[in-house]
Protein backbone atom coordinates (compact mmCIF):
# COMPACT_ATOMS: atom_id res chain seq x y z
CA UNK A 1 0.00 0.00 0.00
CA UNK A 2 1.33 3.41 -0.94
CA UNK A 3 1.39 6.25 1.54
CA UNK A 4 -1.41 8.77 1.49
CA UNK A 5 -4.11 6.56 0.12
CA UNK A 6 -7.46 8.09 1.08
CA UNK A 7 -10.09 6.24 3.10
CA UNK A 8 -13.67 7.31 3.82
CA UNK A 9 -15.35 5.75 6.85
CA UNK A 10 -19.05 6.25 7.60
CA UNK A 11 -20.36 6.39 11.16
CA UNK A 12 -16.84 7.23 12.29
CA UNK A 13 -17.32 9.52 15.27
CA UNK A 14 -17.27 6.63 17.77
CA UNK A 15 -17.00 2.88 18.23
CA UNK A 16 -15.79 0.63 15.45
CA UNK A 17 -15.81 3.46 12.92
CA UNK A 18 -13.49 5.63 15.00
CA UNK A 19 -11.13 2.77 15.82
CA UNK A 20 -11.08 1.74 12.15
CA UNK A 21 -10.01 5.29 11.27
CA UNK A 22 -7.28 5.17 13.91
CA UNK A 23 -5.88 1.93 12.56
CA UNK A 24 -6.06 3.08 8.93
CA UNK A 25 -4.27 6.29 9.88
CA UNK A 26 -1.55 4.24 11.58
CA UNK A 27 -1.26 2.19 8.38
CA UNK A 28 -0.36 5.39 6.51
CA UNK A 29 -3.70 6.44 5.06
CA UNK A 30 -5.34 9.83 5.00
CA UNK A 31 -8.66 9.15 6.71
CA UNK A 32 -11.88 11.09 6.27
CA UNK A 33 -14.12 10.58 9.28
CA UNK A 34 -17.78 11.07 8.45
CA UNK A 35 -20.96 11.16 10.48
CA UNK A 36 -24.31 12.88 10.50
CA UNK A 37 -23.62 15.12 13.52
CA UNK A 38 -21.16 17.87 12.64
CA UNK A 39 -19.99 18.61 16.17
CA UNK A 40 -19.43 14.96 17.07
CA UNK A 41 -17.55 14.08 13.91
CA UNK A 42 -15.42 17.23 14.15
CA UNK A 43 -14.53 16.44 17.77
CA UNK A 44 -13.70 12.85 16.82
CA UNK A 45 -11.36 14.05 14.09
CA UNK A 46 -9.66 16.40 16.55
CA UNK A 47 -9.08 13.47 18.94
CA UNK A 48 -7.46 11.50 16.14
CA UNK A 49 -5.51 14.41 14.66
CA UNK A 50 -1.84 14.54 15.68
CA UNK A 51 -0.71 17.72 14.01
CA UNK A 52 -0.15 16.27 10.56
CA UNK A 53 -2.50 16.41 7.60
CA UNK A 54 -3.60 12.79 7.75
CA UNK A 55 -7.09 13.31 9.21
CA UNK A 56 -10.11 15.12 7.78
CA UNK A 57 -13.80 15.11 8.62
CA UNK A 58 -17.08 15.71 6.82
CA UNK A 59 -20.80 15.54 7.47
CA UNK A 60 -22.43 12.51 5.85
CA UNK A 61 -25.85 11.09 6.70
CA UNK A 62 -26.26 7.77 4.88
CA UNK A 63 -30.06 8.10 5.03
CA UNK A 64 -30.12 11.51 3.36
CA UNK A 65 -29.54 11.67 -0.40
CA UNK A 66 -28.92 15.43 -0.23
CA UNK A 67 -26.24 14.92 2.43
CA UNK A 68 -24.60 12.21 0.32
CA UNK A 69 -24.60 14.46 -2.74
CA UNK A 70 -23.07 17.33 -0.76
CA UNK A 71 -20.34 15.06 0.53
CA UNK A 72 -19.61 13.79 -2.98
CA UNK A 73 -19.18 17.38 -4.16
CA UNK A 74 -16.92 18.15 -1.19
CA UNK A 75 -14.91 15.05 -2.01
CA UNK A 76 -14.59 16.14 -5.63
CA UNK A 77 -13.32 19.56 -4.66
CA UNK A 78 -10.94 18.65 -1.82
CA UNK A 79 -9.58 15.19 -2.54
CA UNK A 80 -10.69 14.12 -6.01
CA UNK A 81 -10.41 10.40 -5.37
CA UNK A 82 -10.62 7.73 -2.69
CA UNK A 83 -8.94 4.35 -2.36
CA UNK A 84 -11.08 2.84 0.41
CA UNK A 85 -14.72 3.14 1.42
CA UNK A 86 -15.75 1.55 4.72
CA UNK A 87 -19.55 1.39 5.01
CA UNK A 88 -19.70 1.20 8.79
CA UNK A 89 -22.71 3.36 9.77
CA UNK A 90 -25.56 1.26 11.10
CA UNK A 91 -28.35 0.96 13.64
CA UNK A 92 -29.89 -1.76 15.77
CA UNK A 93 -33.25 -0.96 17.33
CA UNK A 94 -33.49 -2.73 20.68
CA UNK A 95 -36.80 -3.67 22.27
CA UNK A 96 -38.98 -2.90 19.23
CA UNK A 97 -40.05 -4.87 16.20
CA UNK A 98 -42.58 -3.03 14.11
CA UNK A 99 -42.76 -1.52 10.65
CA UNK A 100 -41.16 1.86 11.53
CA UNK A 101 -38.20 0.24 13.29
CA UNK A 102 -37.80 -2.32 10.49
CA UNK A 103 -37.89 0.43 7.88
CA UNK A 104 -35.30 2.49 9.78
CA UNK A 105 -32.99 -0.51 10.11
CA UNK A 106 -33.23 -1.59 6.49
CA UNK A 107 -32.88 1.97 5.21
CA UNK A 108 -29.76 2.63 7.31
CA UNK A 109 -27.98 -0.73 7.17
CA UNK A 110 -28.81 -1.79 3.61
CA UNK A 111 -29.92 1.17 1.51
CA UNK A 112 -27.45 3.52 3.23
CA UNK A 113 -24.35 1.63 2.03
CA UNK A 114 -25.94 1.21 -1.40
CA UNK A 115 -26.58 4.96 -1.74
CA UNK A 116 -23.13 5.94 -0.49
CA UNK A 117 -21.33 3.39 -2.66
CA UNK A 118 -23.16 4.45 -5.80
CA UNK A 119 -22.41 8.12 -5.09
CA UNK A 120 -18.69 7.58 -4.44
CA UNK A 121 -17.91 5.07 -7.17
CA UNK A 122 -16.87 7.85 -9.60
CA UNK A 123 -13.97 8.61 -7.25
CA UNK A 124 -12.67 5.02 -7.20
CA UNK A 125 -10.38 3.26 -9.64
CA UNK A 126 -8.55 -0.02 -10.14
CA UNK A 127 -7.32 -1.33 -6.80
CA UNK A 128 -9.88 0.55 -4.68
CA UNK A 129 -11.55 -1.40 -1.89
CA UNK A 130 -15.10 -1.25 -0.55
CA UNK A 131 -15.74 -2.80 2.87
CA UNK A 132 -19.24 -3.54 4.13
CA UNK A 133 -19.32 -3.86 7.92
CA UNK A 134 -21.75 -6.73 8.36
CA UNK A 135 -22.50 -9.26 11.11
CA UNK A 136 -22.67 -12.98 11.71
CA UNK A 137 -26.32 -12.34 12.49
CA UNK A 138 -26.77 -11.76 8.77
CA UNK A 139 -25.94 -15.31 7.77
CA UNK A 140 -28.65 -16.76 5.54
CA UNK A 141 -29.46 -19.47 8.07
CA UNK A 142 -31.76 -16.87 9.66
CA UNK A 143 -34.11 -17.21 6.67
CA UNK A 144 -36.50 -19.91 5.53
CA UNK A 145 -35.27 -22.29 2.85
CA UNK A 146 -37.41 -20.58 0.23
CA UNK A 147 -36.11 -17.11 1.06
CA UNK A 148 -32.59 -18.40 1.24
CA UNK A 149 -32.99 -19.84 -2.26
CA UNK A 150 -34.08 -16.42 -3.53
CA UNK A 151 -31.19 -14.64 -1.82
CA UNK A 152 -28.60 -17.13 -3.03
CA UNK A 153 -29.81 -17.28 -6.61
CA UNK A 154 -26.90 -16.72 -9.00
CA UNK A 155 -29.31 -14.73 -11.16
CA UNK A 156 -30.31 -12.33 -8.36
CA UNK A 157 -30.44 -8.76 -9.62
CA UNK A 158 -30.09 -5.50 -7.76
CA UNK A 159 -33.78 -4.74 -8.30
CA UNK A 160 -34.77 -8.14 -6.95
CA UNK A 161 -32.58 -7.70 -3.89
CA UNK A 162 -33.94 -4.25 -3.08
CA UNK A 163 -37.41 -5.68 -3.65
CA UNK A 164 -36.74 -8.39 -1.06
CA UNK A 165 -35.69 -5.76 1.46
CA UNK A 166 -38.89 -3.79 0.92
CA UNK A 167 -40.94 -6.98 0.97
CA UNK A 168 -39.60 -7.73 4.46
CA UNK A 169 -40.59 -4.30 5.76
CA UNK A 170 -44.10 -4.68 4.33
CA UNK A 171 -44.47 -8.14 5.86
CA UNK A 172 -43.54 -6.76 9.29
CA UNK A 173 -46.19 -4.10 8.81
CA UNK A 174 -48.98 -6.53 7.94
CA UNK A 175 -47.85 -9.22 10.38
CA UNK A 176 -47.09 -11.89 7.76
CA UNK A 177 -43.29 -11.92 8.17
CA UNK A 178 -43.11 -15.19 10.12
CA UNK A 179 -45.43 -17.05 7.78
CA UNK A 180 -43.33 -15.85 4.85
CA UNK A 181 -40.11 -17.12 6.40
CA UNK A 182 -38.58 -13.93 7.75
CA UNK A 183 -36.99 -13.76 11.24
CA UNK A 184 -38.15 -11.33 13.90
CA UNK A 185 -34.90 -9.36 13.54
CA UNK A 186 -34.66 -6.46 11.15
CA UNK A 187 -30.95 -6.24 11.95
CA UNK A 188 -30.36 -9.80 10.71
CA UNK A 189 -32.31 -9.17 7.51
CA UNK A 190 -30.47 -5.90 6.87
CA UNK A 191 -27.09 -7.60 7.16
CA UNK A 192 -28.17 -10.57 5.06
CA UNK A 193 -29.18 -8.08 2.39
CA UNK A 194 -25.87 -6.23 2.78
CA UNK A 195 -23.96 -9.47 2.24
CA UNK A 196 -25.86 -10.23 -0.94
CA UNK A 197 -25.27 -6.65 -2.08
CA UNK A 198 -21.56 -7.33 -1.62
CA UNK A 199 -21.82 -10.28 -3.99
CA UNK A 200 -23.69 -8.25 -6.58
CA UNK A 201 -21.37 -5.25 -6.41
CA UNK A 202 -18.27 -7.42 -6.63
CA UNK A 203 -19.52 -8.77 -9.96
CA UNK A 204 -20.53 -5.33 -11.22
CA UNK A 205 -17.20 -3.76 -10.31
CA UNK A 206 -14.83 -6.61 -11.14
CA UNK A 207 -14.11 -5.31 -14.67
CA UNK A 208 -12.83 -2.07 -13.15
CA UNK A 209 -10.63 -3.83 -10.62
CA UNK A 210 -12.56 -2.61 -7.54
CA UNK A 211 -12.78 -5.11 -4.67
CA UNK A 212 -15.90 -5.42 -2.50
CA UNK A 213 -16.07 -7.55 0.66
CA UNK A 214 -18.24 -7.94 3.75
CA UNK A 215 -16.68 -8.27 7.20
CA UNK A 216 -18.03 -9.64 10.46
CA UNK A 217 -16.03 -7.80 13.13
CA UNK A 218 -17.37 -10.03 15.91
CA UNK A 219 -19.45 -9.19 18.95
CA UNK A 220 -17.60 -6.09 20.10
CA UNK A 221 -17.89 -3.94 23.21
CA UNK A 222 -19.42 -0.81 21.67
CA UNK A 223 -22.60 1.17 22.33
CA UNK A 224 -24.37 -1.26 20.01
CA UNK A 225 -22.64 -4.43 21.21
CA UNK A 226 -22.96 -3.60 24.89
CA UNK A 227 -20.53 -4.06 27.80
CA UNK A 228 -20.97 -7.85 27.92
CA UNK A 229 -19.57 -8.41 24.43
CA UNK A 230 -16.50 -10.70 24.53
CA UNK A 231 -14.38 -8.79 22.01
CA UNK A 232 -12.55 -5.50 22.42
CA UNK A 233 -12.89 -2.76 19.86
CA UNK A 234 -9.29 -2.96 18.65
CA UNK A 235 -9.71 -6.59 17.56
CA UNK A 236 -13.06 -5.85 15.94
CA UNK A 237 -11.69 -2.96 13.89
CA UNK A 238 -8.62 -4.98 12.91
CA UNK A 239 -10.94 -7.41 11.11
CA UNK A 240 -12.37 -4.49 9.10
CA UNK A 241 -8.96 -2.98 8.39
CA UNK A 242 -7.73 -6.29 6.97
CA UNK A 243 -10.25 -5.94 4.13
CA UNK A 244 -9.47 -2.24 3.69
CA UNK A 245 -5.77 -2.96 3.17
CA UNK A 246 -6.14 -5.75 0.62
CA UNK A 247 -3.75 -5.53 -2.27
CA UNK A 248 -4.68 -5.82 -5.94
CA UNK A 249 -5.86 -9.30 -6.92
CA UNK A 250 -7.07 -9.87 -3.37
CA UNK A 251 -10.40 -11.62 -2.72
CA UNK A 252 -13.61 -9.90 -3.73
CA UNK A 253 -17.24 -10.79 -3.16
CA UNK A 254 -16.58 -12.63 0.10
CA UNK A 255 -17.70 -12.57 3.73
CA UNK A 256 -14.81 -12.59 6.21
CA UNK A 257 -14.01 -12.63 9.92
CA UNK A 258 -10.41 -11.91 10.93
CA UNK A 259 -9.36 -12.51 7.34
CA UNK A 260 -10.99 -15.95 7.16
CA UNK A 261 -13.98 -16.75 4.92
CA UNK A 262 -17.41 -17.22 6.49
CA UNK A 263 -20.51 -18.93 5.17
CA UNK A 264 -23.15 -16.60 3.75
Amino acid sequence: MEKHEIAVVTGANKGLGFETCRQLKEAGMHVILTGRDEERVRNAAQRLHTGSSDVSWAVLDVQDTASISMFAEELRGKWGKIDVLVNNAGVSVIGRFDEPSAELTIDTNFFGPLRVTDALLPFMSKGSRIVMVSSGMGQLSCLSNELRRRFESPDLTRDELTGLMREFVRSVGDGTYSRKGWPSSAYSVSKAGLNMLTRLLSKELAPGGIMVNSVHPGWVRTDMGGPSAPRDIVAGAKSIVWAALLQSKGPSGGFFHDGKPMQW
